[in-house]
């Protein structure tokens, strides 16, 4: 079966001494960096068909911790809302307004080929 592709939104968080961490809201933890902004992109690309995979592997720990989650409400598989995405913002800002720093991010949307259907 040919993999379905995807559209995620991310949010890139620009580091203060160089280079992008980025985080993919619809995929708690899912997060990576790059010293660049494409390397940030191409790396959070790769973290989330490796996050993805974790539907595959029904037999994982990974698996039954999160069809668990489903039975409380979390989509399964995970799903983007504009309220992932906000929740997500905020705790950035609040982060960076905490550490003293200026409240700076990007917005971007990132294809990838899903192992599993949406």
């Amino acid at each position: 079966m040919l993999a379905k592709k995807r559209q995620f939104t991310v949010i890139l968080e620009p580091e203060p001494d160089g280079g992008y961490s980025v985080h993919c809201p619809a995929l708690p933890g899912c997060v990576s960096q790059g010293d660049d902004r494409k390397s940030a992109l191409a790396n959070i690309q790769e973290a989330i068909v490796l996050a993805l995979e974790v539907f595959e592997d029904k037999d994982s720990a990974a698996f039954a911790a999160l069809a668990l989650e489903a039975v409380n409400g979390i989509p399964f598989p995970p799903r983007e809302s504009p309220d992932v995405v906000l929740d997500e913002i905020k705790v950035i800002m609040q982060a960076q307004k905490e550490d003293g720093l200026p409240v700076r991010m990007e917005i971007e949307q990132v294809e990838v080929n899903s192992p599993v259907s949406a």
